[in-house]
This record gives structure tokens, sequence and C-alpha cells, in this order.
């Protein structure tokens, strides 16, 4: 499947990657690898910008190329459905971000069928790290990459709300987060707070949905906002390396 690269070599001082989440048509997907993105992120899960399978094809085939894909998925009985699976399979899409519940059996699973497993975990306090437990029984799926979103009981994405990014470095001393696969930075982040973000926690990744829409209108980016957020993400990665 294709799509492998973007998490599948990682090194410290790497340049920053940047995914706009929550596309839901295909002139913002254009808009995002305009900016400069290297993927996008469309929703399976649930909320004001989850898509239909139809919706999705479209906006994969009108993906530029070396852009990457993400689709967010909540497994089901730890699988995928069949017409999910369908979609995939005929767009070379690998990378899954990963909602919910999930066994290390199941990461195992998929990573045999060719996918590049991403589990979210909800960041509540200083003991987020526990959520490595799922993936050290892990044979072959080991998570390329792991999202650190938001804790909120209501939601499971696009909060529009960040956590204390402080607790990540701090995990980092304390050796709670040793040998953990490269990190995703998510929740609540936009064009004015993002190089903060970036100089604190020093991620693989940020990632961003409500941060760069449309006041008022989920799942509809705006095309100056998606800009700035890419620009002023790689220009605080610049600095870090100076």
């Amino acid at each position: 499947m294709a799509g492998g690269g973007w998490v599948a070599c990682h090194q410290d001082g790497d340049e920053l990657r940047v995914k706009i989440c929550g596309i839901t048509n295909s002139a913002d997907a254009r808009v995002a690898a305009e900016a400069g993105a290297d993927a996008i992120g469309l929703n399976f899960v649930g909320g004001p910008r989850q898509i239909a399978v139809g919706v999705a094809a479209a906006i994969l085939e009108s993906l530029p190329p070396l852009v990457t894909p993400v689709v967010l998925v909540r497994l089901q009985d730890g699988r995928l459905s069949d017409e999910l699976v369908g979609l995939l399979g005929r767009h070379r899409v690998s990378h899954l971000q990963i909602y919910g519940p999930v066994t290390a059996g199941a990461l195992d699973a998929l990573a045999g069928d060719g996918f590049c497993p991403m589990p979210v975990i909800a960041v509540r306090g200083a003991d987020f790290a526990r959520g490595a437990v799922l993936w050290r029984d892990c044979r072959a799926g080991r998570p390329r990459a792991v999202v650190l979103d938001t804790h909120d009981p209501l939601k499971e994405g696009g909060t529009g709300k960040v956590f204390h990014w402080e607790l990540i470095p701090a995990a980092v001393a304390s050796g709670a987060i040793r040998g953990w696969p490269p990190i995703i930075l998510a929740g609540g982040l936009r064009p004015g707070n993002v190089a903060e973000a970036v100089h604190v926690v020093r991620p693989f990744a940020v990632d961003v949905s409500s941060g760069v829409e449309v006041e008022g209108s989920p799942g509809r980016k705006d095309a100056t906002k998606v800009r700035e957020f890419v620009l002023n993400a790689r220009a605080a990665a610049g600095r870090l390396s100076v």
C-alpha cells in the first residue's frame, strides 16, 4: 500500500511534518497540498467532519502526488469494515489513525495486512504514558507513530482544546516515553500557537483540524489559515535546528 514513507523513518533533526485533518472535500485537499502539507486526514469516526466512503474516494482521486492520506478509524471487533478495506485497497492508503480501545493483536493483524497503525492517546495528565502498554506485546504491529490529543469526555477529536504540552518534555526527561514511536501532536493547534507547541514538544509532526477552519463551518478549511499554519510550524522547526 502507498504512503508508508510518512512515518517510516524519523530521526531527531528531520524536518517537521504537517497534517491537515478533517478534510471533507477535494478543494480543501488541494488547499492543504498547495500550502505544503505532508498529509491530510479523512474522518470515518464521527462528528461534523465525518465523511462517507464515496466522498473519501473523490478526495483520494483528486489528491496530488506526494501528499499522504491518513484515515481516521474506529475498529469493529478489532477489524476494519469490508467497505473501508475496499476503499483503502483501491486507493492504496496505508496510514490509519486509530481511535478507541485497541489490542496488540489488532495492531499485529493490521500490520500484517500492510497498514501503518497510529493509535490516538488522549492526554489527561502526567500518566498518559501508560497508553504505551498496548503495544509492548506487539510482534509486527508496533505503532509507526502515536497521536497525542486532548482528552474530552464527549469528543474523540476536533475539540479545539490544547492540553498541557509541558507534560511531554517532562515524560521525556523522566524516561516514561523512552523508546516510543514518533509523536504526532494534536489538540487545539492553530496558526497562532503552533510555533510555541513545536518549541515545547518538538514533535515528529503537528496535526490540525478545527484550528484552520472557516469560522462557524466545521469541516470547511480557510486557505489563509492553512497556509499560515504550515508556514508558522515549519519556521518554528527551523529555529530549533539553528
